[in-house]
């Protein structure tokens, strides 16, 4: 099915005055939550959510999608109210599942599953809706801890609801419920974590507006059966808390008299408010749709997690409550570091702090690398964690001393892996940052042990990464994880000068970037690499990362890897506007690749995380206002930007030029334009002052 019929559908229902979208600004006029959900193209989903939310009720595809769903699917097992965006193994989540079924006097057996209208499936933010093969309609929308599920029957005698509590991507581990006199379903949920490392629990209350109903329980299935009248709605809300049964009761009667239409409204309104913090300028709606989108898919998590009174669970299974506004959960840093949380820390720094908060928290429970047996919601991994904290400390955005979790992290170092290559560079970028922290808190004998041990690094990448062999092109080759020796040889964010020494100089380091992209080496359908293509602002030549990026953000390139090498190379645009949104095999990762593309399209990049400072490459936009605060705009804009077009010429800060090619964070911060001059033929000259 062409996209086009949801897109239709999706701008058709946004004239409708409950949810306000007439003006031709909404940035929600321009998401597609179908972007991306294709089979291997980026592991998204259509989910009903809000920014940060925990339940996200959306379709379960048959077979299930690695989010649950699968754009390319023509049946789904049911809609379920859990879900981790973007993220590989079989994904997470997926619980408490329900599928509305309609019974025949040919047939009294529920089936498992449903085939879709796909003619009727639509998508917008914090709603989706379709048709099912039996009739039904279903509905979706959410606030940020109860879903909401719209079933409209048919006319028969014999219709319901299967719920599945024991319904898990990955699997369940146990399921205990209880059904009260009024019609209330309540219970407790523990089930695998991603990749089968560690257990969630989770609390929940789930309530059926509908009167007259049979309920049965057969072990983990709960079957409601009643009549129904033509094009009757029955309205169930699901309530989820961390906490506890009675928590999760008390979300719901919080939601208990609100209507689905109201909560839809509000959903939009949420994301809008969200989505405002950026504005770009430029008359190619595809390329706002790609923005937003991205924009949409990177605050789908962290969740927030805690209860009405400020109650959470920690990692360590026991009861808390926050201090700040927020408890965020859910990471992906191994990831996220990359792009997403640079990301947070320029665009939504109030939740950053409280994000950073939250993480601090978690040492403090007994942090993991992956997952315990005692998580309270769905989690994905934590490595670099260090780095985070350090990026957050160098733009000011602790709002806690670090000395308070100072121990956590000197545990955390001891235990840094040095088996393989990979795991040695990214191991040593860890102690780089440790010795950033120990330095600012004053502890400096740490500081020297850990900067000393960080440049360790050397010994490895002479032998492995120094001299490329035949074999450097080799997936997985040496040990490594999801990389090639090409590909994480770069990575060493906190010392290019050095690797440049090591190679001879400044002029080869360049020859051998070209060499990679030349060669098809490089790797954007995985993290490891996804900085190079800005490392050529340490050369005499930044106006190549200009040029590459530019290729990477709108022409087809040739690809040959994902998570493994392909057997023939894929040759696409990466970044569709469509469900095959990505190259094959490409995960969002938790919105590090939306995360990518939104800092690339805007023309900066954080090359070093840890570092306050962003690599410039050409923005695709006419102008970008970031909205610092109610009273300041920073403003990228991009004279005479164009398909061709694609080369700064010259650039001026607040008036005054600019000729070196990255920007501090506290530049952006303290408000004011930078304004680029661009043309079709390089100026080999600009940005070749103070380099990094």
């Amino acid at each position: 099915m062409k996209l086009i019929s949801p897109v239709i559908l999706l701008l058709f229902m946004a004239c409708s005055p409950q949810i306000n979208l007439q003006k031709s600004n909404r940035k929600n006029n321009f998401i597609d939550p179908f972007m991306c959900t294709s089979g291997e193209h980026g592991h998204t989903d259509p989910a009903a959510a809000v920014p940060f939310g925990m339940v996200k009720p959306a379709p379960d595809s048959d077979p299930l999608g690695y989010s649950g769903y699968d754009f390319s699917a023509q049946t789904i097992l049911g809609f379920s109210n859990t879900r981790f965006s973007g993220v590989g193994c079989q994904g997470v989540g997926g619980n408490i599942r329900i599928l509305p079924f309609v019974l025949t006097d040919g047939n009294q057996k529920i089936s498992k599953s449903l085939k879709l209208d796909k003619k009727t499936e639509i998508a917008s933010v914090g709603y989706y809706s379709v048709v099912l093969e039996n009739k039904v309609q279903a509905e979706l929308t959410a606030t940020r801890q109860v879903a909401f599920h719209r079933y409209t029957f048919p006319k028969s005698e014999h219709v319901g609801l299967v719920i599945d509590l024991a319904s898990s991507f990955v699997g369940n581990n146990y399921e205990e419920h209880q059904i009260d006199t009024s019609g209330v379903i309540f219970g407790k949920i523990s089930s695998r974590n991603i990749c089968n490392k560690g257990d969630y629990t989770i609390y929940f209350a789930l309530s059926i507006d509908k009167e007259e109903v049979k309920i049965t329980s057969n072990e983990s299935k709960i079957e409601i059966k009643f009549s129904s009248l033509k094009n009757q709605e029955v309205l169930v809300r699901c309530a989820l808390s961390v906490v506890s049964v009675e928590n999760a009761k008390n979300n719901l009667n919080v939601q208990s008299s609100v209507s689905f239409t109201s909560v839809r409204k509000n959903a939009v309104n949420d994301w809008e408010k969200i989505l405002q913090t950026v504005d770009i300028e430029t008359s190619d709606s595809i390329l706002k749709r790609k923005f937003y989108t991205h924009l949409y898919h990177v605050v789908q998590t962290p969740f927030i997690i805690q209860d009405q009174g400020g109650e959470y669970r920690g990692s360590d299974g026991e009861l808390y409550k926050t201090k700040q506004k927020n408890h965020f959960y859910g990471w992906s840093i191994w990831d996220t570091f990359r792009t997403k949380l640079p990301l947070f820390s320029l665009l939504y720094r109030e939740h950053y702090i409280d994000m950073m908060t939250s993480l601090g928290e978690l040492y403090k429970q007994g942090k993991v690398d992956w997952s315990t047996p005692t998580e309270p919601f769905l989690t994905v991994r934590t490595e670099h964690s260090i780095t985070v904290l350090l990026d957050a400390l160098e733009k000011n955005l602790l709002n806690y001393s670090l000395e308070n979790i100072y121990p956590k992290l000197q545990e955390e170092i001891k235990n840094l892996s040095f088996e393989t290559p990979d795991k040695i560079l990214e191991s040593s970028y860890d102690l780089w940052a440790m010795s950033k922290i120990a330095e600012k808190l004053g502890y400096v004998e740490d500081s020297k042990t850990y900067i000393d041990k960080a440049y360790e690094y050397e010994k490895v990448w002479d032998e492995k990464f120094k001299i490329m062999g035949k074999d450097a092109d080799l997936m997985e080759g040496a040990g490594l994880y999801q990389g090639t020796l090409w590909q994480y040889r770069w990575f060493v964010p906190f010392d290019i000068r050095g690797i440049q020494e090591k190679l001879g100089g400044k002029h080869i380091f360049e020859k051998q970037l070209d060499y990679f992209f030349a060669n098809n080496l490089f790797n954007v359908g995985n993290q490891p690499d996804i900085q190079v293509p800005f490392l050529y602002l340490y050369t005499d030549s930044p106006w190549k990362t200009q040029k590459l990026v530019h290729q990477i953000l709108t022409e087809p390139t040739i690809n040959r890897y994902g998570s493994k090498i392909f057997k023939e190379p894929i040759i696409r645009e990466v970044f569709l506007d469509t469900p095959e949104g990505y190259i094959t095999d490409m995960d969002d990762d938790a919105g590090t690749m939306s995360g990518w593309y939104i800092f690339a399209s805007m023309g900066i990049y954080p090359v070093c995380p840890g570092e306050p400072f962003y690599a410039i490459c050409s923005p695709l936009f006419k102008k970008v206002t970031i909205h610092i605060d109610t009273k300041n705009t920073f403003v990228i804009q991009a004279d005479d930007v164009s398909d061709i077009n694609i080369y700064i010429q010259s650039a001026m800060l607040n008036g005054k030029p600019l000729n070196r090619a990255w920007i501090r964070h506290n530049e952006i911060l303290s408000g004011g334009k930078l304004i680029f001059k661009m043309g079709a033929i390089p100026n080999k000259k600009w940005g070749l002052k103070d380099p990094l």
